[in-house]
């Protein structure tokens, strides 16, 4: 049986993901450090916090009588990977992240890189204010509405690119970081599809309006 959490980041998180996840039920919710101020914003009740602990105050702490709080001060990785170490050593198979992007953008372009390193141990639902997030090393399935923006951004080089039910296709095209991107591409019938031989490509689907 797989073990689903619900990790906060430390991003930005608005009403628009949060109610899409609100009344899912998870095996734990986890805080990435300050991902724990947004969990309590919202209304849920963290069952751990993992990470340095420097947006811990005492405030907080009285708050959370019975949460698990992982002290892991080291300065080489960020609270996400902490926190995504915390979920591998504790058997999670699924995550799904919130506040993964937003404010600072050093933050939100190391968080991506983080997710690279671990997207093959997670089967993993990000969401942030405007897109379901998808890290996709094969290929992916999109169900959506015509018109729904998708766009498609490589980490690295991604190769064999093809797609189907996009208005702008690909037929096995590349796309590479710093030369060529897919961005703002939309959904020309209710189902779309893109594979591709070799890579890592970032899939944002936009909520439809």
């Amino acid at each position: 049986m797989k073990k689903h959490g619900l990790l906060f980041v430390n991003g930005e998180v608005t009403e628009k993901e949060v109610g899409i996840i609100r009344h899912r039920t998870f095996d734990k919710i986890i805080a990435a450090d300050g991902g724990v101020h947004h969990a309590l914003r919202f209304g849920f009740t963290p069952d751990v916090v993992v990470g340095d602990l420097d947006s811990i105050t005492e405030t907080v702490r009285a708050q959370l009588p019975g949460t698990q709080f992982v002290h892991r001060p080291s300065q080489e990785l960020n609270d996400l990977e902490k926190a995504l170490q915390f979920c591998q050593e504790h058997g999670f198979s699924q995550l799904t992240i919130l506040g993964i992007a937003g404010k600072r953008l050093d933050h939100t372009i190391n968080n991506f890189s983080v997710l690279a390193r671990y997207d093959r141990f997670f089967e993993l639902e990000l969401y942030d204010a405007y897109a379901r997030i998808y890290l996709i090393r094969d290929e992916i399935q999109i169900q959506g509405q015509e018109g729904q923006l998708v766009s498609l951004i490589p980490i690295g080089k991604v190769e064999g690119i093809t797609t189907e039910g996009l208005a702008f296709p690909l037929n096995n095209e590349s796309l590479e970081f710093g030369v060529r991107e897919g961005l703002s591409n939309y959904l020309t019938r209710k189902q779309a599809r893109v594979r591709f031989r070799k890579g890592l490509l970032l899939v944002f689907v936009h909520y439809a309006e």
